[in-house]
C-alpha cells in the first residue's frame, strides 16, 4: 500500500496506477515539483476541466511521448495541452539536437 493520502479516483483499473505514476513523472521531470505536488495538480487540473484523472493522466503522458490522443481531440487532452503544452515547448530540443546535430536532419 502506497503512503500518503488516498485520492478518489474515478474510473480506476489495474493499468492506472501504473498511468498516474507516469504522468507524476511527467510533471516532476518538467516542473522539478514533488510526486504529491504532481498528484495534486493532475487531479485538480482533471477537476477544473470536468474529466477523470486517469484519462488527463493519459492525455499527459501521450502529450509527453509527442503522441495525439487515440481518439482524436478529446477534452482531457485538450485540457493536458492548455495546462502543461507550454512546458514541452521549452523541454524538447530541435528535431537535429536529437540526432546530435545542430543542423536540420531532413534534407540530409
Amino acid at each position: 500500500m502506497r503512503g500518503g493520502p488516498v485520492w478518489p479516483v474515478a474510473g480506476s483499473s489495474p493499468g492506472g496506477g501504473r498511468i498516474l505514476d507516469a504522468a507524476e513523472g511527467v510533471l516532476i521531470t518538467l516542473r522539478g515539483c514533488t510526486p504529491n505536488q504532481a498528484l495534486v495538480d493532475i487531479v485538480q487540473t482533471a477537476k477544473a476541466h470536468n474529466v477523470s484523472t486517469l484519462s488527463l493522466a493519459d492525455a499527459l503522458v501521450a502529450l509527453a511521448q509527442d503522441q495525439a490522443s487515440q481518439e482524436g481531440q478529446d477534452a482531457a487532452f485538450d485540457a493536458a495541452r492548455t495546462t502543461w503544452g507550454h512546458l514541452f515547448a521549452v523541454a524538447r530540443p530541435s528535431r537535429g539536437m536529437r540526432f546530435g546535430r545542430d543542423d536540420d536532419v531532413s534534407g540530409a
